[in-house]
């Protein structure tokens, strides 16, 4: 496959890459289906990057990164399912989404992912209440802090500038600007951070 990503076709299935670069030759990209779209933002170069797409009509959108930020994914993303990265995201290491077909999964900008955090966009485990109405997508705010080992599940909520703080599961809503900890995840207190923060916790 080529790596030169400016807008077009990348295949005779009607799969899209719209980039102002090139991707970075140790990104994979791999497309079983059609009709799909990765986006990414201006020029931000992506390395240590796996994107799975194993359907038909699903999106991947990247936002934008500044230099020296790292953003390390392995995304597999069903047919139909949408997966959105705001601006200034940053991860640990690796990020692992798996989005199951029609769940969208948004992460708002700046925010921040631990070591081993991994988002389940996907009900199919029937873990959840018994209800009619099944839900599988995960909204994580703007400027959110996950720290290490939580695993993001369907039905998860995340508000604006929430602190995640040994948390191994959420599937639930999460009030913004506050510290959670524990299992179920439990408001501590108000809690604001910083980039700063982060380099502290390391």
């Amino acid at each position: 496959m080529s790596t030169d990503f400016r807008t077009r076709p990348i295949d005779d299935r009607g799969n899209l890459v719209a980039h102002e670069g090139a991707l970075d030759p140790r990104a994979t990209v791999n497309f079983a289906g059609r009709h799909n779209r990765l986006v990414v933002d201006g020029t931000t170069r992506l390395d240590k990057v796996t994107i799975r797409f194993r359907g038909d009509d699903a999106q991947v959108v990247i936002g934008a990164l500044e230099p020296g930020d790292h953003l390390s994914l392995d995304l597999t993303v069903g047919a139909g399912a949408t997966i959105e990265i705001g601006a200034g995201v940053t991860s640990e290491k690796t990020l692992t989404v798996v989005a199951a077909p029609g769940a969208h999964v948004r992460i708002g900008a700046g925010s921040h992912l631990g070591t081993n955090v991994g988002i389940v966009a996907d009900d199919s485990r029937g873990l959840g209440p018994v209800s009619g109405d099944r839900q599988h997508d995960v909204t994580i705010g703007e400027r959110v802090w996950i720290m290490r080992g939580a695993e993001i599940r369907a039905g998860a909520a995340i508000g604006d500038g929430a602190v995640l703080e040994l948390t191994p599961i959420v599937d639930d809503a999460v009030p913004a600007g506050q510290l959670v900890r524990g299992l179920p995840a439990t408001p501590v207190r108000a809690v604001t951070w910083d980039r700063e923060s982060l380099a502290a916790s390391r």
